[in-house]
């Protein structure tokens, strides 16, 4: 198996917990100990998580909150949705509308709302691939970040009220951990996992949970398996199964040396839409010399700031929608260039992980010739399977599947017309944004509506809450047969057809 370049440490295994299957043995004393432990971890979390956030709620000054719709309001007050689920803090003063055109730092929301099976199916396993919560930028954009900041803060003087902010404005960001608001989706899509699927877990099944071996998964899918824990009243307490090191190509993180990384397409657009912004900018900061990646990094300190201090970032103001729409689309071009369809070794760096779930959804062993590795413990006896990973694996894996597929590639010189099928299908916030989550359900059926749908066992696939068409398996009404759905993988069954070798 290719060992990857990187140097950077990986950090050990988190201690083994003890399967809950094996309390009743156990002393009263003791299992009340353990539930006492997973329940102090849960409030512990939270009381960080307010002591962080509150100083910024209350000692700093923050920018005045942009008048939302009323509806835009309202949709957000409320701290326990309808499932009974403790939801993560809202961005305070930060519009709906400006966080979905974020492209992949665009924090969770459903893009559907979750419709159950129709009425004859039971669901009868459950696959969650899930990207890692919110997060400071990584060391390398945040440098580049911190720059920018630092060229546009060089100016004369400030002509725009809305930069008088930069006079005496400090970088703070800190570098690739999760933040706390990340921690908080995470715990909350826990919640939602086990209060959705429930039926399926009892005290020999419990989620078996993977993670990609970068602290900000690891730290994921353990605040995924508090949040579980705690929906579940302590009584079901899954814990992380197993790290994957990312030294090594796995089937929880991407990798392909051979591949682009849509930098050249990106570099395109960005050169299109960043000088006009420049410009304008310039005008209210004479004396500043921005190159084209500035504006962009400038941009990019909207959404990392905002998740960061959970307010409404000073450098959003800075900008219009439509220079936000163009930002957008950057993350769309890059997704596609890199690991999506607009790359040919894109969708093979997906392989290995559908065929796992080929495996799982079948119960028979892997089959694959890519990155899945074969000494790690993969059990098929499960029926609630959990795995924190990244945005491009997870753009690799719908690219190797034939989910949001588009029949014209992007054009890095222009926006997507209103009918182009990108606009409504390609868009990284919808696909990817953080504590994004592919959930592909295996169900049961006995014959419905009418003879449509009949008796046997079915797939369906739900991204973000968004049943998906499953058009390449002849899906009807979001199913696709078992039978269907695995023939229609014959990409991922071939593994690859010798595209993993052009990787190396």
């Amino acid at each position: 198996m290719p060992t990857r370049s990187s140097s950077k440490s990986v950090p050990p295994p988190l201690p083994t917990h003890t399967d809950p299957a094996e309390t009743e043995s156990r002393p009263r004393r003791a299992w009340l100990t353990n539930g006492c432990i997973r329940t102090t971890v849960t409030l512990v979390i939270f009381a960080a998580y307010f002591a962080w956030t509150w100083p910024w709620y209350f000692h700093h000054d923050a920018p005045a909150a942009p008048e939302l719709p009323e509806a835009e309001a309202e949709a957000q007050v409320t701290p326990v949705g309808a499932e009974g689920v403790l939801r993560a803090p809202p961005l305070p003063g930060v519009p709906k509308s400006l966080q979905t055109k974020w492209a992949q730092y665009s924090p969770w929301h459903a893009v559907d709302e979750y419709r159950a099976p129709p009425a004859g199916c039971n669901i009868t396993q459950v696959n969650i691939l899930q990207r890692h919560g919110a997060r400071f930028p990584n060391a390398e954009d945040g440098e580049n970040y911190a720059l920018a900041v630092e060229h546009l803060a060089a100016a004369d003087k400030f002509r725009d009220k809305r930069l008088k902010f930069l006079e005496k404005y400090e970088y703070e960001l800190g570098a690739d951990d999760l933040v706390p608001f990340g921690a908080a989706q995470t715990f909350e899509a826990g919640q939602i996992a086990f209060k959705r699927y429930a039926h399926l877990v009892n005290s020999t099944q419990i989620p078996y949970v993977r993670a990609a071996g970068a602290p900000r998964v690891i730290s994921t899918a353990t605040n995924w398996t508090v949040g579980f824990a705690a929906a579940s009243h302590q009584r079901h307490q899954p814990y992380l199964n197993q790290i994957i090191s990312e030294e090594y190509n796995n089937t929880l993180n991407n990798d392909c040396p051979n591949a682009n990384n849509g930098s050249r397409e990106t570099g395109i657009w960005v050169s299109r839409f960043a000088p006009p912004i420049a410009k304008r900018l310039l005008k209210g900061a004479p004396g500043v010399n921005l190159t084209n990646m500035d504006i962009f990094n400038l941009l990019a300190m909207c959404p990392f700031e905002s998740v960061a201090k959970e307010a409404l970032s000073p450098f959003c103001a800075m900008f219009t929608e439509d220079d936000f729409r163009a930002f957008e689309y950057t993350g769309d071009l890059e997704k596609y260039y890199r690991t999506g369809y607009g790359e040919p070794l894109g969708p093979i760096q997906g392989v290995g992980y559908v065929n796992e779930l080929l495996a799982r959804l079948t119960e028979t062993p892997v089959k694959d010739r890519t990155t899945h590795n074969a000494s790690l413990e993969f059990p098929l006896n499960r029926v609630l399977y959990a795995d924190f990973t990244h945005e491009n694996l997870m753009v690799a894996v719908y690219a190797a599947m034939g989910l949001f597929n588009i029949n014209k590639p992007l054009d890095p010189r222009h926006l997507p017309a209103p009918d182009h099928p990108a606009g409504q299908t390609w868009v990284a916030s919808r696909m990817v944004p953080f504590s994004s989550r592919m959930v592909v359900e295996r169900l049961a059926c006995v014959g419905v509506e009418h003879g449509r749908v009949g008796e046997g066992a079915y797939v369906r696939v739900l991204v973000n809450d968004q049943v998906q068409p499953l058009e390449f398996c002849g899906g009807k009404g979001g199913l696709c047969t078992l039978e269907n759905f695995v023939q229609s993988q014959g990409y991922a069954q071939r593994s690859g057809g010798g595209d993993f070798d052009e990787c190396y």
